[in-house]
């Protein structure tokens, strides 16, 4: 599948993904910490590596590769029974994160090192956007300290990452006006973050307004970053006029109000596919929304509908914001919840994504595998109902 490749700067990755009291006893979170930061311990040591363009074409870089990704799939699955209790995307970050550890230890054990350090800056792209399932503030981390990174926006991701937001904004702020030259890359990633944390994640898009305006005069906008710049003012103008952060906890009526309003009536596969730039605004502010929804633990004939229309605002903003799982919670819906109606809906917009995906001027061209995989799927959850 032609899945867009999504490099981030990252230090450190942890899935600092403490329950709330209510979901683990007090022992239980205390274990999952101790996990937790071994695998930030585990990264941190990773960080000259993974920028290092020189760092695999010596061994000793390889074995601190092999060691650290070897010892991540242990803590990964020590890992597992806590993400088990947790909302059905987080399990499913859970399976990419381990799928991702497999394909980097089989891409080293074929000395293919560039590649296996792409896959693990993609695992740190799928450990953030796990993260932003979560608004509550974490500083397992709170004893490291800027001194252990090479620029602040170094610092300012590891902190996005491990869920101290305020230290995050204070250094990706600090950057924009400290770093000697600032790239096209790093300035759309401060702006993402920022767009981000506020809309998504503390449903406060007016915040995001207040912070991206006073960037509209920085000198070292490009054509490109300045346009995505004003569209995405535009779509927080929009959000604003609308008041939608008033709806701190929405229930399952007010969600499909919204749905209807941001991603359409969806009667037909891939009818959400191509928002503009304006319009994905409101798809990161809904997805927070959906997110934080639930994980307050829905009944379960709704989760299915929840993961069809996460899967929708994944696809549609075409991996702009965090690293993609539609395809993951599509598949989670047709075969966790075979019997449900949406799970027709979400083979038919799983179809029409392979459909598209392996369409071009030659016409239509799926692998036999994956043809085999729409198959097996279609039989699963349009087969009659006992």
């Amino acid at each position: 599948m032609k899945h867009a490749k999504w490099l981030v700067i990252a230090s450190v990755v942890v899935l600092a993904l403490i329950a709330t009291t209510n979901l683990f006893e007090k022992s239980s979170a205390v274990s999952v910490n101790e996990i937790m930061v071994k695998i930030g311990q585990t990264v941190q040591g990773l960080f000259p590596v993974l920028f290092d363009e020189k760092a695999m074409e010596q061994s000793a870089g390889r074995q601190q590769l092999n060691d650290a990704v070897s010892k991540l799939d242990t803590l990964f699955n020590e890992a597992k029974p806590h993400f088990d209790i947790r909302s059905p995307t987080y399990r499913i970050s859970f399976e990419v994160i381990h799928t991702q550890l497999a394909d980097a230890m089989v891409a080293m054990k074929h000395d293919n090192y560039r590649h296996a350090i792409n896959i693990v800056k993609e695992f740190v792209s799928v450990c953030s956007s796990c993260h932003t399932q979560d608004p509550q503030l974490r500083t397992l981390f709170s004893d490291v300290g800027r001194d252990r990174f090479g620029n602040d926006l170094q610092f300012a991701e590891f902190s996005y990452m491990t869920r101290n937001y305020v230290t995050a904004m204070a250094h990706y702020l600090k950057y924009l006006t400290s770093a000697g030259e600032l790239s096209e890359a790093d300035l759309m990633t401060v702006m993402k973050r920022i767009l981000t944390i506020n809309t998504q994640v503390y449903n406060r898009p007016e915040d995001a307004l207040n912070e991206l305006t006073k960037l509209r005069d920085n000198p070292r906008h490009t054509k490109y970053s300045r346009k995505n710049l004003e569209e995405w003012l535009a779509g927080l103008e929009d959000l604003r006029q609308q008041q939608v952060s008033a709806a701190a906890s929405p229930d399952m009526a007010q969600l499909k109000l919204y749905v209807d309003k941001i991603l359409g009536p969806l009667h037909d596969p891939g009818a959400a596919d191509f928002p503009s730039k304006k319009e994905k605004v409101s798809r990161v502010w809904l997805r927070g929304r959906l997110y934080h929804y639930l994980n307050t633990l829905p009944p379960r004939e709704e989760i299915p509908v929840i993961l069809y229309w996460l899967a929708i605002i994944d696809r549609s903003t075409d991996y702009s914001f965090y690293y993609s799982l539609a395809d993951m919670y599509l598949k989670e819906c047709m075969l966790q919840y075979t019997s449900h109606p949406y799970a027709q809906k979400c083979y038919d917009e799983y179809e029409a994504y392979i459909t598209f995906s392996y369409s071009g001027s030659r016409g239509t061209d799926i692998p036999d595998d994956i043809e085999q995989e729409l198959k097996a799927l279609k039989l699963r959850v349009y087969a009659p109902k006992q």
